[in-house]
């Protein structure tokens, strides 16, 4: 099946693939060639794309966007604010953003569930899904 990973800045992943697993507000979500057609968004998280020639998946880190499989499962394309993959991964800034993101919510004044506190909290998930990625968590 065609995989196409864009972001704003630009493609990052083009070509064929013999699966791929991904992130999903409702869980993880595994695609497989003929997978019936659908759209699903994304969450925060790792999506790794597994090609018919290399036996290691091709791994990504992924923050929310849509995930569409269409043709039959013959084309994926996902859509994502951000695609990074370990290599992008600066670690000692994740574990600073972490820290920092964790202390922030502990002191934070807004009810639970509020736009303030899930913003805060999204910058705890990206972070912890970053080392995740870089395998240093």
């Amino acid at each position: 099946m065609q995989v196409e990973i864009v972001t704003p800045q630009g493609e990052k992943f083009s070509g064929e693939a013999a699966s791929i697993r991904a992130s999903t507000v409702a869980g993880e979500v595994g695609i497989l060639p003929g997978h019936r057609d659908m759209m699903t968004a994304l969450g925060t998280g790792p999506c790794a794309v597994l090609s018919s020639t290399n036996s290691d998946p091709t791994v990504f880190l992924l923050d929310e966007g849509y995930l569409q499989v269409s043709q039959q499962g013959a084309q994926v394309i996902i859509v994502t604010e951000l695609a990074e993959t370990p290599a992008d991964i600066d670690v000692d800034a994740a574990r600073k953003a972490l820290d920092a993101g964790r202390k922030a919510l502990d002191e934070s004044k807004e009810a639970v569930g509020s736009e303030a506190w899930k913003v805060k909290r999204h910058v705890v998930a990206l972070a912890e899904a970053r080392l995740a990625v870089a395998g240093a968590s």
